[in-house]
């Protein structure tokens, strides 16, 4: 079903569940539940760029 702002606002809630999932990897990481790949300010940035990304998106309409 789409929204009433479509595409941008969809795959601008992706890229915010994305971008949790992310975020619940580094508290994880940083707590010393995982044993994560990369360090936990890797997995912080990576969440920046997708909130980043995600406010572009809705933005364009």
């Amino acid at each position: 079903m789409e929204t009433k702002r479509g595409v941008p606002n969809i795959l601008g809630n992706g890229l915010v569940g994305v971008g949790l999932v992310i975020f619940a990897v580094a508290v994880a990481d940083a707590v010393g539940v995982v044993d994560a790949r990369f360090s936990p300010g890797v997995y912080l940035i990576f969440v920046a760029i997708s909130f980043v990304l995600a406010w572009l998106l809705r933005s364009l309409t």
